[in-house]
Parts: C-alpha cells; structure tokens; sequence
C-alpha cells in the first residue's frame, strides 16, 4: 500500500496513472470536497486540512487498516506531516530531521551559513523588539517573513523601525524571522537525486520581481538558463552543496531559490524539499522529458524510473519558459483566449469569478488565472514570446472592480495556510504610511513554491 497525502491543491493529480503497478494498493488522505480522482483504495477526508493534528490522526488510522510500505506527499504543507510518518511507521525517505532543515528557513539558513555558503543576515523572530534590534545592527530595508511559509505569503518589506509595530500581533510567538534584503535577480534551481546520484538539475530565472509580481498584478514568469552560460553551472554546484550541507537523504528532490545580485554574488533565498509549484511542473515536463511529479512519485514509491532517459532529455531539451497571471482586484468579465505558439494552457477562472475585498487581499503568488508554456531554442525569441503572450493573455481578460472600499497597505500580506485552496475557485479546466511595503523592485521572497 501506499499512503498518499493530498493537499487540496494537489487534488486531482493522476496519481493512479502516475503509479500503475500499485492499482488497487493507493489510500489518501484529503480534504472534504477534494475531487482525489480513480484509483484509491480508501479516501479518509478532514475538514480543515490545515489542521495538522486532524490529517495526522486520519493518516494513522489509514496506515494501521493498510500498513502502507510508502508515504507520498508533494504540498508543502505535508512535508513535515510525512516525514513524521515515516519516522512512526519506519519507512525510508525524508524524515523529520531534514524536513525541518527544509522547512524553517532559520534552521535551514544556520545550516547552510556553517558551511559557507553565502546568507542573508537574518534572526528568529518572537517580538517586534527582535525586528528594531536587527535593523538597528542591519540598517537598510529588511524582509520579515514566517519561518515555514510558502508561495510569498504573510511577506513584509520594510524600510524603517517604526514600521515593525504593525507586525506586533503577527509575529508574537516566535514563528517568524527577519532577514536583510538582498537586492537581486531571483533564480529557482530544481534539483532531482538518486541513492545519491544527481539525476537532473535544472537552473532558471524568474522574471521581474519574481514571486513578489503579484503585489503589483503583474504576470510571473520563469525561463531556464543556457546550460552554456557560466551562471548556470554556479547556480547548480551552489545548489549541490547547500544540499550536502543540510542533513539530506541520499534520494531527494529540492525547489531551491537563491538571489544573484548585479555583481554576480549568489545568496540562498530558501529551499524546499519537494516539487516547484505552480506552472513549474509544467515548464519542467519539457525539459526533463516527463512530469516531474510524476518522476518523483514514482521514485519515492521504490518504482522503477528510466533515470538515463531523464538525464539525456535535461541535457538536449529545447529552453522553456512559464508564465501566469494573477487576479486583479474585482469580478471577472472576460477570459482570454490561448495565445497562439504556447502548450499547457491552464485557465482556473470563470466569468463572474470574484476577487474583490478579503479574497484579493489574501492572494498568494501562486495564484495564477491563467497559465501556460513556451519553447524555444533561441533564449531571445524565448523571452520576446513570453513578453508578447503575457501582454495578450493578460488584456485579454476583462475586470469590474466592484468593491472600492480596498485597503492598499495590505497589499502583499497572506496568512492562509500555502495547502488551502483559493477561496470559491472553480477547478482548472484541463495607518497607511506606517505599514510595511511591498517592492518594486527588489526581489525579496521566494518563489512559486
């Protein structure tokens, strides 16, 4: 048996055709209302799948009726929640040690900064007090975030003291930490290994802003780099070692992101023992030859892979780019059309679809109305392309801003949960000055995770 653990933004991947060999041996658990699709042997649903205590209880009672040999979890959110299962069930895989070398970006940045691999300054967070002091030794703009978020959220960008008494409540109870920003081009590194062996290794750049776009409503993108070009294969050896000096197993997949500042400095942003999110999969499927979820899956099943086929695909892929665009603030009234020349087009919106009030001001940078590949051998083309298909798919949708009573001091803040579902969204088809800002220009906060 295997035990898969779904997030709600994980529900309806083909698990069952992703793992074949095991028909008739898969059991989930998920959330109410979450479409898990064929293939389960049992489905044990939670109401709130934010509650750890609520989806490890019915995680157990599943594995004592079936003994799963496996614990299987993309979503950020279930990292740590498997990585405790296995430890309880004694199976292989992450466990909970790395997991949370994964998770706290604290822990993970002490880690790494032993081994000396270039870090932003940062510290733990438990007061505002813990804020002023740092930014008294570290003057200049700092970035407060939690310690185990993900996809941007409940980020602050601030550029004075007086600042942090916003986050006074937020912060209380040690679960943040603040750290110096680092301005920079974000990159994503997505890494794959095998009983030890590097299986693939894939380097790309985010576009702009990178996951902070959304702040301003502007589309996020992503495109690999040229195996050619030297900053790829610094991106990769920094990876590798920021991997060995975290306590790593010897199969892993990783979503590392690290700033390249304009002086060529790399500095670790974050990492993730799991999947990019978002459209990554999608951009990764082409270059690496198969979905990567789908890879890793199966790998982390003890399932037979053709890893040679895996690497020589990496090696000759065509260069691929991904782009998404957020909501806007207001009730949809057009859709766009699939620009011509892209693969993959996703649309999870719908006429009427309404991101006005609390919904907008909770967005995370992974949620994207619209997204969509391009390839292309030529990186000049390759970016022309995705400029010109944002532009069109993005005036191709149609907006009413219905609720004009918005407050633009929260943009950029989100505390839901990275494993709940964007409120009310359909399934794909296929004191002002003294709140903190977002950038503008900076890149600050990790990516499509």
């Amino acid at each position: 048996m295997i035990l898969v653990l779904i997030s709600p933004r994980q529900a309806g991947l083909p698990f069952a055709q992703w793992l074949p060999e095991e028909a008739g041996r898969l059991v989930a658990v998920t959330a109410d209302g979450a479409p898990v699709g064929e293939g389960f042997t049992e489905v044990v649903t939670v109401p709130d799948y934010t509650d750890d205590d609520a989806v490890l209880t019915a995680a157990r009672e599943v594995a004592r009726r079936h003994r799963p040999r496996a614990v299987l979890a993309l979503a950020e959110a279930d990292v740590e929640r498997a990585a405790l299962l296995r430890r309880e069930l004694a199976l292989p895989g992450l466990d909970s040690t790395a997991a949370a070398a994964y998770r706290d970006k604290v822990l993970m940045k002490q880690y790494a900064s032993a081994a000396g691999l270039p870090v932003p300054a940062f510290a733990p967070v438990a007061t505002v007090g813990d804020i002023t002091d740092f930014m008294a030794a570290h003057p200049g703009r700092v970035v407060v975030k939690p310690r185990s978020g993900s996809g941007s959220t409940g980020v602050h960008v601030l550029d004075a003291p007086g600042q942090a008494n916003t986050l006074a409540e937020q912060v209380a109870g040690g679960s943040y930490e603040v750290e110096e920003f680092i301005d920079g081009a974000l990159h994503h590194v997505d890494v794959f290994r095998a009983e030890g062996e590097p299986v693939a290794a894939v380097a790309s750049r985010y576009t702009g802003a990178g996951c902070l776009t959304h702040w301003e409503d502007a589309p996020l993108g992503s495109r690999n780099l040229d195996p050619a070009d030297p900053l790829h294969d610094r991106l990769v050896e920094e990876t590798w070692r920021l991997i060995d000096a975290l306590p790593s197993p010897d199969t892993l997949c990783a979503h590392a992101e690290f700033f390249v500042t304009d002086s060529g400095r790399i500095v670790l942003c974050e990492v993730a023992a799991r999947i990019g999110g978002g459209p990554i999969p999608a951009m990764l499927r082409h270059i690496l030859g198969t979905d990567p979820r789908e890879l890793w899956a199966r790998v982390e099943c003890g399932l037979p892979v053709a890893l040679d086929a895996v690497r020589d695909h990496a090696r000759t892929a065509p260069r691929a780019a991904f782009c998404g665009i957020p909501p806007k603030h207001g009730r949809v009234l057009r859709l766009p059309e699939p620009p011509p020349g892209t693969t993959d087009f996703v649309l999870n919106t719908r006429i009427g679809d309404d991101w006005s009030g609390e919904r907008y001001r909770l967005r995370k940078s992974g949620d994207f109305l619209a997204t969509w590949v391009i390839t292309d051998p030529d990186p000049t083309v390759l970016d022309s392309r995705l400029d010109a298909t944002a532009q069109l798919v993005g005036a191709g949708f149609g907006w009413d801003d219905t609720d004009f009573g918005r407050d633009d001091a929260d943009f950029g803040r989100d505390d839901t949960d990275p494993s709940a579902p964007a409120p009310s969204a359909p399934a794909p088809s296929a004191p002002v000055s003294a709140a903190p800002v977002p950038v503008t220009s900076g890149r600050t906060a990790g990516g499509a995770r």
